[in-house]
């Protein structure tokens, strides 16, 4: 899975898996919280960290979060993971592949959590209307032409999802130097990357105006599981009520899911 992407998916569920509910210290209750995104030709690999506390008179578990035994269970072996450091488990000699289950376990705080997900197809047959696109630089200090600028058509996105399963797309200019679209003023620049909700239909729109810079631009669509457009849809979610019925966690919180992608490329230039 692309790192930069990977961080996007993370940053988005960061707020929810890694909040607790605001409640009196023997109320507390140390649960794991487990971040795991795999897709076709990744490692399997695993974070685990603890959810953080309003108080910090709480009781941990003797748990190590750095010595965990956690094992991974596919076609009925187990493997189990190295931990690597900062709550990170991997096992480089399993090579995540297309159509098939994953089961997560391991024991913490007197508790054996477990976890289950499964890798979907990679999407077929996606396309793009066009594969460039001309927008006008937006300079402030020269001002709009009379009549204002012209916006081209919007992208069109389509791909085959006869069984209404769901799609999230990603796009990422890839210049190792940007080159803004507008002038941002005094404004921190926003990121080069930007993504569109998940859907269940079979197409998906990108406007001129999603687009910050000029360049080349990486289209990523990812065939997802209903469980991480679940956790996008309760993305506003309040730290302070924590929940998890969208994932197949049990005795711990997060995500673990599978997903599948395939990528498509357009320039936008500059008109």
């Amino acid at each position: 899975m692309n790192t930069i992407s990977a961080s996007l998916f993370l940053s988005m569920s960061i707020l929810i898996i890694n909040g607790c509910t605001k409640t009196e210290t023997s109320e507390f209750t140390d649960w794991a919280i487990i971040e795991s995104y795999i897709s076709p030709g990744d490692y399997v690999n695993v974070k685990v960290s603890r959810q953080l506390p309003f108080s910090s008179d709480v009781e941990y578990s003797a748990d190590d979060i750095n010595t965990l035994s956690i094992s991974v269970t596919i076609n009925n072996t187990d493997y189990l993971l190295t931990p690597i450091g900062d709550g990170k488990y991997i096992d480089s000699s399993l090579i995540v592949t297309e159509n098939t289950a994953y089961t997560l376990s391991f024991p913490f705080n007197a508790q054996i959590v477990s976890a289950y997900t499964y890798i979907p197809s990679r999407p077929e047959n996606f396309s793009q209307s066009a594969t460039s696109i001309s927008i006008a630089r937006i300079d402030s200090t020269i001002g709009f032409p009379p009549g204002g600028f012209s916006m081209p058509d919007p992208i069109e996105l389509t791909w085959d999802n006869p069984t209404n399963d769901y799609y999230l797309a990603i796009v990422e200019n890839v210049e190792t130097s940007l080159d803004p679209i507008r002038d941002f003023g005094d404004n921190e620049p926003p990121s080069n990357i930007f993504r569109k909700s998940p859907t269940t239909i079979a197409s998906t729109e990108i406007r001129p105006q999603e687009f910050q810079y000029f360049g080349t631009h990486r289209i990523i669509l990812y065939h997802v599981l209903p469980d991480y457009a679940a956790l996008y849809n309760e993305s506003t979610t309040s730290s302070q009520n924590l929940t998890n019925p969208s994932t197949s966690i049990t005795n711990g919180y997060g995500i673990f899911t599978g997903l599948n992608a395939d990528t498509l490329f357009i320039e936008v230039r500059e008109d």
